[in-house]
């Protein structure tokens, strides 16, 4: 009886044994394949990230072809200016994922009509996208009225010079006929002057109903505002502009009721308002250095 418990035992504890060592190694095996697999996903992540795929072709960057770069956003800035730029900055021969884009960024923000910049990372193909926010251009610089304009003002004061003309018509723009010599340098104008000028327009189309076709700035103290179907003598825009464009409203019936023709209607003064005929029987833009003498007005306002 004692022997045959001896030899049950014995043949339980070896089958403890054999289940041990299979179980360790079952848990070695799983330790090698998790090792290789660890391996070979590395090795795989390697031969992944060197393909071609995960680089910008620098020679289609050069060019400019639309498989590497795409532009959006630019009516005013030509494209090809932006892709100048874009090849200034030596970009390193890296992953796309790893493209630092700042200094490309940083360049394109030197361009005149560009307020933003926004540069997405596309992957497989490599390619970039750069998204560009432009200024809003609120008047158009000419120093005549038949002349084409040579400059335009943004609605935050920034200047865009000739080589960005002409503005597209989809902009809300306002002609300003000036020579900027003569006290009133355009290219020196801050964001409140251009709010200035433009609240001033804005409330002479209310008041009048009519679109503002030019202001007439050559002479800044004796500014010409011209309506669709009428010419505004508005002297100086001071801090009494605001109140003295409000008599449009008031003067324009009476206007509408003289068959003779109207040269302009004159509200340089705070207390006084004129409409003055036009002997000639025509309209045209006034000379700057015509004379302010009232002796031809008629109709106080």
């Amino acid at each position: 009886m004692g022997q045959e418990y001896y030899r049950r035992r014995l043949k339980a504890n070896k089958m403890k044994r054999l289940v041990a060592s299979r179980r360790s190694a079952i848990r070695n095996f799983r330790v090698l394949l998790r090792l290789f697999l660890i391996l070979f996903i590395i090795f795989f992540a390697l031969k992944v990230l060197k393909l071609p795929g995960w680089y910008l072709n620098q020679d289609l960057l050069a060019i400019a072809d639309e498989s590497v770069i795409n532009i959006e956003g630019n009516v005013i800035t030509p494209k090809y200016k932006i892709v100048d730029l874009i090849r200034q900055v030596q970009l390193p021969n890296v992953q796309i994922f790893r493209l630092d884009t700042s200094d490309i960024e940083a360049n394109l923000m030197k361009l005149q009509p560009i307020k933003k910049v926004y540069i997405r990372r596309l992957w497989l193909p490599a390619r970039i996208n750069v998204i560009v926010e432009e200024r809003t251009p609120v008047f158009l610089i000419t120093p005549a009225l038949d002349a084409e304009p040579i400059s335009a003002i943004t609605n935050d004061g920034v200047f865009i010079d000739r080589e960005y003309m002409p503005i597209s018509p989809k902009f809300d723009t306002y002609k300003i006929i000036t020579y900027g010599v003569r006290g009133d340098d355009y290219e020196k104008w801050n964001n409140e002057r251009v709010d200035e000028i433009l609240r001033l327009t804005k409330a002479i189309e209310a008041y009048a109903g009519q679109k503002v076709e030019y202001i007439d700035l050559r002479n800044p103290a004796d500014v010409y505002i011209k309506l669709e179907k009428v010419l505004v003598r508005f002297g100086e825009i001071n801090d009494t502009a605001l109140k003295r464009a409000k008599w449009i409203a008031t003067i324009l019936p009476e206007a509408a009721k003289f068959k003779q023709k109207i040269k302009y209607i004159d509200l340089r003064w705070d207390d006084a308002h004129y409409i003055k005929l036009d002997e000639t029987n025509s309209i045209s833009v006034p000379d700057v250095s015509d004379d302010n003498s009232n002796s031809n007005e008629q109709i106080e306002g």
